[in-house]
């Protein structure tokens, strides 16, 4: 087997004791370069050592700021040149619904990264190809890399994003049917509610023309799932987003809640509700959004800019 290079942030794990774990995986395995990141810089340096080395594939262990950055040198910086590595995108915390979709099933990071090398000591690293998106109009950064953006009154819901990853089996599935039942519920409720002025969103979508409105759940990604393992549509084009929106109205989150129990988005427009595909779109909102599963705001303009980019490998996990 070739080298594998593990790039892992420890400010990640600062406070529980899981970056011992981590380091005592590497030192009981072979063949692997790790390079841990204390700053943004940094990135910069181990990519270009992982390419003087021949990596095989590269394991991004820390959270969704480091992803981000690994995504942003592949991409702006072209530190790779051209190279064909795959990445593995292994849990923790703030970029879990990333990790998940691509197959990550154990609830600790350290666990996942050793499920991972045994594997590659195997020769057994399947590979998919996913496009990112790129969001330009970020307060304080810019722009960012990413696969999964979220907006709406569903991110006031901060469990969604903070959630563990727990292994498959029917308990998982019980779970995940009832966290679906308890959040449609409390969305009906608050529904029927007065609408904030402020908390309106406007969305244009593939120069379209624009619609203002109040949403439960405005999410674009380029991932086959959203939250708790439900299917996105499967006949997505190669270099297009998946966009769903969904009407903050008790009728749209009902039949949204359908879809959800159902564990798949069917492709087919519903009351309020929207399922379609996108190359890039303009947001204006005055709220906060999610990126991978972290918080961030608009700058002064309050418009995003959301584009389907470049296309990397990454490492199926299970």
């Amino acid at each position: 087997m070739g080298i594998i290079a593990i790039l892992s942030s420890p400010s990640s794990f600062a406070h529980n004791g899981e970056m011992e774990k981590i380091r005592t995986i590497i030192a009981s395995g072979s063949g692997i370069f790790h390079y841990e990141v204390e700053k943004h810089k940094d990135i910069a340096e181990a990519l270009t050592r992982f390419q003087q080395a021949n990596v095989e594939a590269i394991v991004i262990l820390g959270d969704r700021a480091l992803t981000s950055a690994t995504f942003e040198h592949i991409v702006e910086k072209n530190l790779l040149k051209g190279m064909d590595i795959p990445l593995a995108i292994l849990p923790a915390g703030d970029n879990n619904i990333v990790a998940e979709n691509f197959g990550a099933n154990h609830p600790e990071p350290h666990l996942a990264l050793k499920s991972l090398l045994e594997k590659h000591q195997k020769g057994n690293l399947p590979v998919t190809e996913i496009p990112l998106i790129k969001l330009e109009g970020v307060r304080g950064v810019g722009y960012l890399y990413g696969l999964f953006f979220c907006a709406g009154e569903v991110i006031k819901q901060k469990n969604l994003f903070k959630r563990k990853i727990y292994g498959k089996n029917l308990f998982k599935g019980f779970r995940n049917w009832l966290n679906i039942v308890i959040l449609i519920q409390s969305a009906y409720r608050r529904s029927m509610g007065k609408n904030k002025l402020e908390e309106a969103i406007r969305i244009n979508r593939n120069q379209r023309g624009a619609v203002v409105g109040h949403f439960f759940m405005l999410l674009i990604t380029t991932l086959d799932k959203s939250f708790w393992g439900v299917s996105t549509p499967h006949n997505k084009q190669q270099d297009k987003a998946h966009f769903i929106s969904v009407e903050n109205t008790p009728k749209a989150i009902l039949a949204t809640g359908k879809l959800m129990l159902g564990g798949k988005y069917d492709g087919i427009d519903h009351v309020g509700n929207i399922i379609a595909e996108i190359q890039h779109a303009r947001i204006v909102l005055q709220t906060p959004f999610v990126l991978d599963g972290s918080y961030y705001e608009t700058d002064e303009t309050g418009e995003l800019f959301v584009t389907v980019t470049n296309r990397l490998k990454f490492i199926k996990l299970s």
